[in-house]
């Protein structure tokens, strides 16, 4: 029997009076609970997270992005240059059969294999970046010996072959010279506009092993954070930094603009005699130097000697820039023995605390930046600092991600590949506050993302790094920052 529209009515009255009478008295309860969820708290929440940080700070970074006025120029870089040989970090350790119990525990040099375990899972479990260097051959050998199975990707290496070849990429008009010893494949994978001396060519190229992990890999039980990348090597001409006298012979003749110095972290397998002599050498060197500009690229270092050593001898005075991380640069305080806050190295637990790293960076301005060297790391003869600084921390972002740095139609995409992980909260007006310390947090405009401190006559400016969620690059993050800073700055050694 066919039922009519009345019938059809009645019929889901009747199904809708049932379901009040016997379900209702059920969900009632989840639907209230959802209801009270539903609040003005969760929808301001809700038109927040429609609101994309990552895409204000690039607009606005684009509008403040201003190029420098110097065209052409003439650079050398040197003297640390390599090939990388990129491998999954827990690929390896899946394939490397030891028998000794598991450990965490850092090893400033690594002896043997079980060390060399140890002190990658050290920085692993903690997401961190890190360089330490085999003593012997043989043990190192067999790391490459068995890594020849795994998936590999070969790279240029080194802080300054990595340098040049961005600049050469990014900067089409500068004249570069990279001083330092290149072998056979490393020479095949520099691009061609760079200007390699005859006299510092080798036979055989000197490989660093980069092992690769993103967030939260797993190891035996032991998930990482976040991406990175832990480096060995054994590695004699850059160790020794063989080619001192070449850098500074074929500088003397080109009489560069700009003078990059990297490697001196490569020190560490030297005994402490060596190191002395070689940053006394290096020192004098750069004070005799007819150099324009000097940028020291600090590096890697782990051994609390090495860094005094550096930091006692005078070598900071003679350069007129520094490159460095904040874990560097939480190291170098932490030798000093004298600096604000050089426990803080070791105390550091969570989020970077941005107040502490003005402090130490102040001292360093401080100690090192005296009347006697007006020209050496003084921030009052440089110019063009906030595009300095943007120009660093964009590129971090786009290189990470596999994106062009000078493409702007990528940066719409770029976007959602990319995250502000300085903690910040809003307040009950949406306004945003990063947090500078446990206590004190600074109200932050994405739409003007560089905010300027103050400290007496030095200037601070600060910029958040978007990290890349899945970076398909770690390494050279650091040289590509300093090498974009630099040229975007406007030096006037007057």
């Amino acid at each position: 029997m066919e039922m009519n529209d009345t019938a059809r009515l009645k019929l889901l009255l009747a199904f809708m009076t049932m379901f009040i009478a016997v379900c209702y008295p059920i969900v009632k309860p989840y639907l209230e609970t959802y209801m009270d969820n539903f609040g003005e708290d969760k929808i301001i929440k809700s038109n927040l997270s429609s609101f994309s940080i990552e895409s204000e700070i690039i607009k606005a970074w684009n509008k403040l992005l201003k190029k420098p006025e110097r065209k052409k120029f003439k650079i050398a870089i040197g003297m640390n240059t390599n090939v990388d040989l990129i491998i999954s970090g827990t690929e390896l350790f899946k394939n490397l059969k030891l028998n000794e119990p598991n450990g965490i525990k850092n090893h400033e040099i690594i002896g043997n294999l079980k060390q060399f375990k140890e002190c990658f899972m050290h920085f692993f479990h903690k997401g961190s970046a890190a360089e330490r260097f085999f003593t012997n051959s043989l043990d190192f050998e067999k790391v490459l010996e068995l890594v020849k199975n795994l998936k590999q990707q070969w790279f240029i290496g080194g802080n300054a072959a990595l340098m040049a070849q961005g600049i050469s990429k990014r900067f089409s008009d500068a004249e570069i010279l990279l001083i330092g010893p290149v072998g056979p494949k490393l020479k095949e994978l520099l691009s061609q506009n760079i200007q390699v001396m005859d006299d510092t060519l080798v036979a055989k190229d000197e490989v660093h092993l980069i092992l690769e992990y993103e967030a939260k890999e797993t190891i035996e039980s032991i998930q990482t954070p976040q991406a990175n990348r832990f480096i060995v090597s054994y590695d004699i001409k850059n160790s020794r930094m063989e080619l001192i006298d070449q850098f500074f012979n074929i500088t003397s003749i080109q009489k560069p603009d700009i003078t990059i110095v990297s490697g001196l972290h490569l020190l560490e397998t030297q005994n402490s005699s060596y190191r002395s002599e070689t940053l006394k050498k290096l020192t004098n060197l750069l004070k005799n130097r007819d150099h324009k500009m000097v940028h020291l690229e600090l590096g890697s270092i782990s051994e609390k000697s090495l860094m005094k050593n550096i930091l006692e001898n005078g070598l900071l005075s003679e350069v007129n820039s520094l490159g460095l991380n904040e874990q560097e640069l939480l190291f170098l305080a932490y030798s000093s023995e004298t600096a604000p806050h050089s426990n803080y190295y070791m105390e550091m637990n969570g989020s970077l605390e941005l107040i502490k790293i003005i402090d130490i960076l102040e001292w360093v301005l401080k100690a090192y930046g005296s009347k006697e060297h007006s020209n050496k790391l003084d921030i009052g003869v440089w110019s063009n600092s906030i595009s300095s600084l943007i120009s660093g921390s964009k590129v971090a972002a786009k290189q990470a991600c596999g994106f062009d740095f000078d493409d702007l139609s990528n940066e719409v995409a770029l976007e959602d590949f990319v995250e502000m992980k300085i903690p910040y909260e809003y307040d009950e007006n949406k306004n945003i506050f990063l947090r500078m310390d446990q206590k004190k947090s600074f109200k932050f405009n994405a739409s003007e993302p560089v905010i300027k401190i103050h400290r007496g006559k030095i200037k601070f400016y600060f910029t958040p790094t978007l990290v890349c969620k899945k970076p398909l690059k770690t390494v050279g993050l650091g040289d590509a920052i300093s090498s974009n800073g630099i040229i975007y700055s406007e030096f006037n050694s007057s």
